[in-house]
């Protein structure tokens, strides 16, 4: 029997005056239309994720909250700009009401009583995306924030078509956005998702009230989203409903502003966003894999994809058991992120899986308490991703996300702007390194990751999918640096994910392979990948190569778009 086999790849995109990718193509134009006017990065980068914001509002928006990596090519300066969301000041460790067992949204915590952390007024954080957005425009761009916002805005008012991506996505979460009548509103016909096509002609997402506050925004800037009108909409429409959220949550909410963590791979530089993002661990995975020579082993030869399990299983018990917020409980983050550490462990690892994988010491990690540890375990992830290079060499990162797809699922009566469920992302049993304090950030899976050659910018990276981001933004790394593929093969490679026991593994992986890491003692979960159910993250990339070209890449099974600029 020969069964014929469905092949689906990308092109990639090239460019030499710039390139922006992202997880939406009308996003995507937005920016590039912002590079080729003669913006920088910023600008462009900016622009995208207001757009993005309308355009694929499951993943992300004014209501949510990033981390950004700003490189100034000029200063020779990269900067790390933490915009997540915090726990309201009314929030406290034992917020929710525990069940027995762990949540049937399998992310890994204990069952919340009614998932009350998962969906609904009590799951809203304090959001950072307008703050974040405004206070990169303002250090580092070029252009006024007003005209930025001018595709948002047309894009929420005048509307755009609902693809076959955006209708998949309401069907999926319909029980839910049905529920709270300000969300049916806007995302539902009656609370059936909207079709692609009415009749004939294509179904037009309109969001005029959004577009009134992106409006408010643009003339008064981020002060009335924080201490004026529409911030005093928000809390009074939310309070309502039963929300946490205050006036003072949003008048002290500030953004983080701070170097980046700073890594190396085989004698490339790795900059990440600080704790409590998915950097630090991003860095760990990547410190253990140069202890081995994965080139030599081969790209996805059983010993390679061996030693990644080991090394990222070891880095997400490490995770869970020590990082969170760092303004709030010690966390060991240099020791964490030491290749002396990494090489500590590294040695650990031999030819079989090891059958139990303990943190990291920590007296070797210098923290003198030890908290409960945080099980991993699959999340469900939205969470977008946009990467810009421009014509000066300047780069940015940015990802940024509600959360869960549709965030709590709770649009804020009146304004349009759908509200995070960033409360998720706290363990909510008290105890633990990441439980829940009034003004803490929880532990977030963001990861925006720059790579640095000697002729600068190399790689420009991150993903969205939830605690998936990590393992996929590390392989696209070991992908471009030890098997010398291009960014768009590196993105659409087969990959794992360890995120959960067992691991799961890609179809498209030789089944040759997959028995070999069965025979290493390895439980393995092969999946097939499409475009409803995707196992794995979903990157973005650009890498720039030594003549200076731009090369653009994202993932064939998510309708994002690669766009570069030659004039």
């Amino acid at each position: 029997m020969h069964r014929g086999v469905w092949i689906i790849d990308r092109t990639e995109a090239t460019g030499r005056l710039g390139m922006l990718v992202a997880q939406h193509e009308l996003a995507a134009e937005v920016g590039v239309a912002v590079l080729a006017d003669g913006g920088n990065a910023v600008d462009a980068a900016v622009a995208t994720a207001f757009a993005i914001g309308v355009v694929e509002p499951f993943m992300s928006g004014i209501g949510g909250g990033g981390l950004m990596l700003v490189h100034l090519a000029e200063r020779r300066e990269t900067v790390a700009l933490d915009f997540g969301m915090c726990a309201p000041l009314a929030a406290r460790p034992d917020l929710y009401a525990l069940l027995p067992g762990t949540s049937a949204t399998r992310f890994g915590w204990r069952a919340v009583e009614g998932d009350a952390n998962v969906h609904g007024p009590l799951a809203i954080a304090v959001p950072g995306a307008v703050a974040g957005l405004v206070t990169a425009l303002e250090r580092y761009g070029t252009r006024p924030l007003a005209e930025l916002l001018q595709p948002a805005i047309r894009l929420a008012r005048d509307g755009f078509p609902v693809s076959w991506h955006t209708s998949l996505e309401m069907a999926q979460d319909a029980a839910l956005l049905a529920r709270y009548p300000s969300t049916r509103a806007i995302f539902t016909r009656d609370g059936l998702p909207l079709p692609v096509q009415t009749g004939l002609e294509p179904t037009i997402l309109r969001q005029p009230d959004l577009a009134r506050s992106l409006e408010a925004i643009a003339r008064e800037g981020s002060d009335t989203f924080y201490r004026g009108e529409l911030g005093r909409q928000l809390v009074e429409g939310l309070r309502d409903l039963g929300a946490l959220l205050t006036m003072e949550d949003l008048e002290r909410y500030t953004v983080r502003l701070s170097a980046p963590l700073w890594g190396e791979y085989r004698g490339y530089r790795i900059a990440v966003a600080p704790a409590p993002s998915g950097g630090p661990t991003v860095l760990e995975a990547l410190h253990l894999l140069a202890c081995f020579p994965l080139a030599e082993y081969g790209h996805n030869s059983s010993r390679t994809l061996h030693i990644l399990i080991e090394a990222f299983r070891q880095a997400f018990v490490d995770r869970f058991a020590y990082l969170a917020d760092p303004a709030f409980v010690p966390v060991p983050v240099a020791g964490l992120t030491d290749p002396a550490y990494a090489r500590e462990r590294a040695s650990e690892i031999g030819e079989r899986a090891r059958q139990r994988i303990e943190p990291g010491d920590p007296a070797r990690l210098g923290v003198e308490r030890v908290f409960a540890r945080s099980l991993p375990n699959y999340g469900t992830g939205s969470t977008t991703h946009i990467g810009v290079v421009d014509r000066w060499g300047n780069a940015v990162a940015l990802t940024q996300t509600l959360l869960s797809a549709w965030g709590s699922r709770v649009v804020a009566p009146g304004t349009g702007i759908l509200m995070n469920n960033g409360m998720f992302w706290f363990d909510p049993e008290p105890g633990r390194a990441n439980s829940i304090e009034p003004g803490k950030r929880p532990l977030a899976n963001m990861a925006p990751t720059l790579v640095f050659a000697d002729h600068g910018v190399f790689l420009i990276l991150g993903a969205m999918g939830g605690r998936r981001i990590i393992d996929a933004v590390v392989q696209v790394v070991s992908n471009v640096i030890d098997h010398g593929l291009g960014i768009q093969a590196a993105i659409s490679a087969a990959r794992i994910d360890c995120i959960v026991e067992p691991t799961v593994v890609s179809s498209r992986i030789d089944p040759a392979v997959i028995a070999a890491l069965e025979e290493r003692g390895h439980r393995l979960q092969v999946v097939r990948e499409d475009f409803a159910d995707v196992p794995f993250a979903s990157p973005g990339g650009i890498l720039r190569d030594h003549e200076g070209i731009l090369h653009g890449g994202t993932n064939p099974y998510y309708p994002g778009a690669a766009i570069g600029l030659d004039r």
